[in-house]
């Protein structure tokens, strides 16, 4: 297994951790002594930090492990809720229409994670291919096993993946369509292309991709064109109701078969 690095991180131990959940921190820090796990495929240590582009080797298969337990207690309110958006799933992966307010993985303030809700319910190993903010809705993936994991992870790698979202807000931008490009505090470009749509009971609606993926990127680009989304409480002072952005739509090609799924945009917010 691979893994490829977005930014920096202090520690190796740490990062695999918080990425592959349910694996105990002391198995990772025996696997990294054997050099079962390494990072570009070099001899690593524990505490060896990571940059970002560097690739993690993964020489075990966790899918094997039979010391994982789904032990969240899950009330029959809760099931039905967490079933009721699941909107595909193969032997493969399974597509979620998350709901806002969970956060994809654990933290350092995230204790139990949407992924370990979907676990529980659905008694087996899921594995994060991509994210969608905490506060952020609408169509994701996990991943069923660790082969379609890396598969799946290298399509959003080589942009195979092509994924809409909607954003509201409470003006217009200047163009009706556009692309917008910023820098983060890292210097990094930022780029974006939207359009306004009509949405019914929205005003000003707009239908956004990314052609960059860096972390919280639409929140941050519609904030610095002096037109934040609505809701959003990380990056304006607009900190009435929900953050009105939703993942609306995602299609590839997986194993010579296109995929396409869409959420009906006049009931994306009720």
């Amino acid at each position: 297994m691979k893994i490829k690095i977005d930014k920096d991180y202090n520690r190796l131990d740490k990062f695999i951790y918080q990425y592959l959940e349910n694996v105990p921190l002391s198995l990772i820090q025996r696997l990294i002594r054997k050099y079962k796990i390494k990072i570009n495929n070099k001899k690593s240590k524990a505490n060896s930090p990571l940059i970002n582009g560097d690739l993690i080797y993964i020489y075990y298969d966790f899918d094997n492990r039979t010391d994982k337990s789904f032990n969240i207690n899950l009330s029959n309110e809760d099931r039905k809720k967490f079933d009721s958006h699941i909107i595909f799933q193969n032997s493969d992966f399974l597509i979620i229409n998350k709901i806002r307010g969970f956060a994809v993985q654990r933290g350092s303030k995230v204790k139990i994670s949407l992924k370990d809700f979907y676990e529980s319910l659905m008694k087996q190993s899921l594995y994060i291919v991509h994210r969608l903010d905490k506060d952020t809705s609408g169509l994701m993936i996990f991943a069923k096993n660790r082969l379609a994991a890396s598969n799946i992870s290298k399509l959003f790698q080589d942009n195979q993946i092509h994924k809409y979202y909607i954003a509201i807000t409470n003006k217009a931008f200047k163009k009706p369509s556009g692309i917008l490009s910023n820098e983060n505090n890292e210097k990094k470009i930022l780029k974006s292309q939207y359009r306004r749509i009509r949405i019914a009971n929205y005003e000003f609606a707009y239908l956004v991709k990314l052609i960059t993926g860096r972390k919280h990127q639409i929140r941050l680009q519609f904030y610095l064109n002096n037109n934040p989304i609505l809701g959003d409480k990380k990056f304006s002072e607009q900190n009435d109701g929900n953050l009105m952005l939703k993942s609306t739509s995602l299609s590839f090609f997986y194993q010579d078969k296109f995929y396409k799924f869409k959420l009906d945009l006049n009931q994306i917010f009720e």
